[in-house]
Parts: structure tokens; sequence; C-alpha cells
């Protein structure tokens, strides 16, 4: 018996939750009632409850969080070729998010990047304030893997943002 009213429990919890809005109120005999429709008589106190997903924030893991919040990655690439190509292909593989820059197409990235290395060598990899010119992937992993970014891609695939020089991120552009 006690296996029933846990299942039935159960199913009206799941019910409830998905459903997303539920009302609550307590009728005139003092019974709590919850539903996802509210009561046609009267009740001596009526509330609407909002229900949001159970879900903890699942944009990408708590290791690559605090790793790009601690050392944010900006990519300044454009087409320069393999050199390119493998340079957002190391970081999209390991699941960073990063700040791609291309000083071709925007001067305020051309002029940043100048700024940065004293030249318009490309890519550049900048992982919270150390830089790497030019497509090393020893060096880049290396360099990565001490500012805690996860060796693999544990996200699951989804990109999440962060705040590199505070641009917006776009892991491929």
């Amino acid at each position: 018996m006690k296996q029933v009213w846990i299942a039935a429990l159960a199913l009206v919890t799941f019910q409830l939750a998905h459903a997303g809005e539920v009302y609550r109120w307590v009728d005139n005999a003092g019974v709590v009632h919850y539903s996802d429709h509210a009561p046609a008589n009267a009740v001596k106190k009526l509330e609407q409850r909002k229900l949001e997903s159970n879900v903890i924030d699942g944009q990408g893991s708590y290791v690559t969080k605090d790793a790009a919040t601690k050392n944010p990655v900006t990519l300044y690439a454009g087409d320069c070729g393999p050199l390119c190509v493998n340079a957002k292909n190391l970081l999209d593989k390991r699941g960073i998010p990063y700040a791609y820059k291309d000083p071709a197409k925007n001067k305020e990235d051309n002029f940043a990047l100048e700024k940065l290395i004293n030249g318009h060598e490309l890519p550049v990899l900048k992982i919270g304030t150390n830089v790497v010119k030019g497509w090393e992937p020893n060096r880049w992993n290396q360099l990565l893997d001490e500012a805690g970014y996860p060796k693999t891609d544990i996200s699951g695939g989804r990109k999440m943002p962060v705040n590199a020089d505070k641009p917006a991120v776009q892991t491929k552009p």
C-alpha cells in the first residue's frame, strides 16, 4: 500500500512540475490543495505559483566556467589558412569558450591586436594575461592546462558565454 501512495505522489508531482503553473489554495474546511487548475468554488486563500525547471545551469561545466572567469580566452584569427583553422579546431575540440576576433574584418580588433603583439601575425591566443603568437599547439595546450581548462570537452557540446574582455563569445565565426 505504501508503494501505491509513493507512486501516486510521484505521478502527481511530475504532472505538477510539467504543468509550469501550480495553484495552491485552502478550502473552506482548511484543507490545502495543489492543482494545475484554479478552483471553481470559493476558497479561503488562493496562490498561483510559477514552477521553473529543476536544472542546474547547464551551460558548460563548473571547471570550464571557473577557468573562463579567471582566465578568459581570446583568439585572434582570420583567413590565415590551416593555421587559423587548426587554432579554432583546438579550442572547439577542448570545449573552450572564447572570444573570436578577426582583425581583417574589424578595425577595433586590428588595433587591439597591434597593441597586444606589436604586429599582425595570426593566429594569436590570449589566455588571461598570457599571449602566444603563432600556431604552437603544445604551448597552447600547456597554457590552457595551466589556466585550469579541461583537456577534453566535458560540456556535452554546449558553449557558454564568458567575459573575455567583455566581448560576446563566438565559437564558430
